[in-house]
């Protein structure tokens, strides 16, 4: 009956996302949302570890009790969370979770360690296997989330699924108890024969979950890289912790034997130096070569940990030696999301993981003395390049960088042709800049917000035809669009970081400079319009997580929100949608569609600086507009060509007027898969 172990790990890694995604409308984007999850998967996966330690250690006939027990309590009581009104904190996050999902993830996180206990009884050896089994179900689960059950499963049959799991891992765990034979006496690790005496040290138990917290950091830390590319979505979770959990796989398959150590030690100096080759400690996109480095550090880092792991595995008493690696694996979460933002201004957690690990490895037994000299001499490449790419960014000055549990910023300043500008940036995505040559400059919008670009142009046909406007703007970046207010005109903006608050309102002048009343307020976008009564002109959707919209805020339940909000006014709605690796029209116009309104894309495409350099970029927006008629009149707000050929548009309009439901997001359906350009990421060579 092993297989209950795979089904319950394809389960657990099923729910993650599953309350991930259902949070999201209820409680925002917010890093409160995501960690306050995070945080109670870990704790669930202590706590199933340490229920499946203590329940070793009970009478065999009180386990099959209490286990058959839990699973009833499990399938009764597992549900998705109601919509609530009240604020969303880690602690409230972890509570409503603990009330819908807490059986369930016990039961199916102890379902490993019951087995090996089980399985002990029997005489067998500790069935080291059994753990490799289950980061396969892990693994599977992870690969299959993003691209076969969230493009194809809406989140209420996500539930049921978990629901007939729940009740399949019953049956097969039903039937494991049934086949055992009817012993008396205490099990598992505590039945384990005189003959085979085995201790366990403190220095044992510290290193267990000290490597566990660096694999886990490692792999981590190199999540954290690639969110900042592709926003938070199970896509960026897929590579780095595959990888991690291949790993697990390989050494406690037993896999490992003395090649390993060496081949690891190998494939981490070839991926932490391609890694420095494309991004190192620059703020070039994570794409191409730089990704698969990654990949291959990670993986190689995290085997180096493992086999350390492994080859300091107890023998017989294994009770608390699960129960050491969920700790670090909390420890590492909990570090990396509550602590190391606060005291590290830029992501180190994968280098410092990997750093340590690598020398780890040169110090292990299987390291002869060439080998070392060999290792360390190996180690000056991607030190090298580290410099190298450093210095990649040596026609910025100024540089700053910020950073706390929504991510890391950066603010610099860049000099070219006669004009200075300091610019905003999220790793290597810019959220704003602004020119510093004059005041008069200062005041002129830039990058993606130009008079040039959608959004820009979007605006100025508005204040043509109003005498004040009312804007709503979610997401706040270096707050460049207030520029465009006037006298009477009224703009607020809503921005669920702080730190970009700060950074808005100290370094860049837009906001004090406007002619126009501005607000601010610290608050997920979607969740302060739908308690809203006021209404605008227009509202402008620009939250960019990494190169992508979150997607709780495209689902046809947020533009009905907003669109409500607009009614009143025959308001237009913008969604900035530049990205280097997606493709997000056809999703924003059909779901825009099902709303009840059409939309154009609007690409604008700068071949060059004009006379007034004004540092416009290329761009790409949806526009959401009341009517089909007045989309056929506002059309001419966007000429094919203008500034003699220099800007050039292209747009775009769905095919039918119907919307095609496949290509329609809610908040039941959406898949990050479907916009995503994966061709674009992972090409060879990728800059951009």
């Amino acid at each position: 009956m092993s297989c209950a172990v795979p089904v319950a790990s394809v389960l657990s890694f099923m729910v993650q996302p599953l309350m991930g995604k259902r949070l999201l409308p209820i409680y925002g984007g917010s890093a409160g949302t995501w960690l306050g999850t995070m945080v109670f998967f870990q704790l669930a996966l202590l706590l199933g570890y340490g229920w499946a330690t203590w329940l070793l250690t009970t009478r065999p006939a009180f386990q099959r009790r209490a286990t058959l027990g839990l699973a009833g309590i499990a399938l009764l009581t597992f549900r998705l969370p109601e919509p609530d009104t009240a604020a969303g904190g880690i602690p409230r996050i972890v509570w409503i979770l603990a009330v819908h999902a807490l059986p369930a993830m016990l039961l199916l996180f102890s379902v490993s360690p019951l087995m090996h206990g089980w399985l002990r009884r029997r005489g067998e050896q500790v069935p080291y296997h059994l753990y490799a089994l289950s980061n396969f179900g892990s693994l599977a689960g992870l690969v299959s989330y993003p691209f076969l059950i969230e493009p194809a499963i809406g989140l209420g049959a996500q539930r049921w699924i978990i629901h007939a799991g729940i009740a399949a891992v019953t049956a097969l765990i039903g039937t494991a108890i049934a086949l055992e034979p009817a012993t008396d006496g205490v099990s598992g690790a505590a039945a384990a024969p005189e003959s085979e005496p085995e201790t366990t040290r403190g220095q044992d138990r510290l290193a267990w979950v000290g490597l566990s917290l660096l694999t886990c950091l490692t792999m981590l830390g190199a999540t954290e890289l690639l969110a900042a590319e592709l926003g938070s979505s199970p896509l960026a979770w897929v590579g780095p912790f595959a990888v991690y959990l291949l790993s697990f796989m390989v050494v406690f398959a037993g896999a490992g034997g003395n090649w390993l150590m060496p081949a690891a030690t190998v494939g981490l100096i070839l991926g932490l130096t391609g890694f420095m080759f494309e991004k190192g400690l620059s703020s070039l996109p994570l794409a191409g070569v730089g990704f698969f480095s990654l990949l291959l550090a990670v993986g190689s880092a995290c085997c180096i940990g493992n086999l350390v792991l492994y080859r300091r595995r107890p023998r017989v008493r294994f009770d608390h030696y699960y129960l050491a690696l969920a700790t670090g694996g909390v420890a590492g979460g909990l570090l990396l999301s509550l602590v190391l933002p606060h005291v590290f201004p830029r992501p180190v957690e994968f280098l410092g993981g990997s750093a340590l690990l690598y020398f780890m490895a040169l110090g292990s037994r299987s390291a002869g003395r060439v080998w070392r000299i060999a290792g360390v001499l190996a180690l000056g490449l991607p030190v090298g390049l580290a410099y190298r790419a450093a210095g990649l960014d040596e026609q910025y000055t100024g540089t700053r960088n910020f950073r706390n549990e929504y991510g890391h910023m950066m603010t610099r300043t860049i000099s070219s042709q006669g004009q200075t500008k300091l610019e905003l940036l999220s790793e290597s995505t810019v959220h704003g800049s602004q020119l510093h040559l004059d005041p008069t400059s200062a005041r002129r919008p830039t990058q993606y917000y130009t008079e040039s670009g959608g959004m820009g142009r979007t605006i100025l046909a508005l204040q043509r035809s109003r005498p004040s406007l009312r804007i709503g703007v979610i997401g706040l970046g270096a707050g460049t669009l207030a520029a465009y207010g006037r006298a009477g005109d009224q703009i607020r903006f809503w921005d669920i970081d702080p730190k970009i608050i700060e950074i808005a309102q100290r370094d860049f002048t837009y906001l004090k400079d406007s002619a126009a009343k501005v607000d601010v307020a610290q608050e997920d976008g979607r969740r302060a319009l739908a308690t809203s009564t006021e209404d605008f002109d227009l509202i402008v959707v620009d939250a960019f997580s990494g190169d992508s919209v979150p997607a709780h805020l495209t689902t046809v339940e947020a533009l009905r929100i907003y669109l409500a909000r607009l009614a009143a006014r025959r308001g237009i709605l913008v969604i900035h949608a530049s990205s280097r690796y997606n493709q997000p029209f056809d999703v924003l116009s059909n779901t825009a569609l099902a709303a009840g309104r059409p939309a154009i894309g609007v690409t604008t495409l700068i071949s060059g600086p004009g006379a007034n350099a004004d540092w416009d970029a290329n761009s790409n927006e949806c526009v959401i507009v009341p009517t089909r008629e007045f989309l056929t009149a506002f059309t001419s707000v966007f000429p094919e060509s203008e500034d003699n050929g220099r800007v050039t548009r292209k747009l775009l309009a769905p095919d039918s007027t119907v919307p095609d439901p496949k290509s329609v997001w809610t908040d039941d359906r959406n898949a990050t898969v479907e916009m995503m350009n994966l061709g674009s990421f992972l090409s060879w060579r990728n800059r951009f």
